[in-house]
């Protein structure tokens, strides 16, 4: 039976993320009177749309074949036979984004942390974190409203396996 549970964004993710939408909604609407500058922040708002929608982390599922990081328009499959081990993790602040975004529509892509070395994110808040390491050495920082559980699950999906 699968497993799924939603992200939950952080204090500081809401409001990066509602600061940076308003921003750029409050910028369109007061230049729509200069046609370039109007048309440039336009550009740069449907492009942090579309990178909500694509990357935002919206959810965590795991079934016996996969983990599923979601989005609101997109899936990215993981899958549990290339995964070596899962624990519990606590990303720390000083992470260094290689390209990566740090609070807006979550903390999604690829950081450098000392403890670990680099790995690509998927969470709300750093709370809700666990960390998966795979087989070829690539790691991934998860986040979800169960972070134990989910651990639990994915564990006992890679004894069955």
């Amino acid at each position: 039976m699968p497993m799924k549970s939603k992200v939950t964004f952080s204090r500081f993710t809401t409001a990066i993320t509602v600061i940076i939408f308003v921003a750029f909604y409050i910028g369109c609407i007061s230049s729509i009177h200069n046609k370039p500058a109007f048309f440039i922040l336009l550009s740069i708002y449907v492009l942090l749309i579309a990178c909500a929608v694509l990357f935002g982390a919206a959810y965590i599922e795991a079934d016996a074949d996969y983990i599923v990081m979601g989005s609101i328009l997109r899936r990215r499959k993981i899958p549990i036979r290339n995964v070596a081990s899962v624990e519990l993790f606590k990303p720390t602040m000083g992470a260094i984004r290689i390209f990566a975004s740090g609070g807006f529509m979550g903390y999604w892509g690829f950081f450098i942390e000392n403890d670990i070395g680099r790995y690509y994110a998927f969470y709300g808040k750093a709370s809700d974190c666990f960390l998966i390491r795979m087989k070829d050495g690539a790691k991934y920082v998860l986040g979800c409203n169960q972070p134990h559980k989910m651990v639990e699950y994915i564990q006992s999906q890679l004894q069955k396996s």
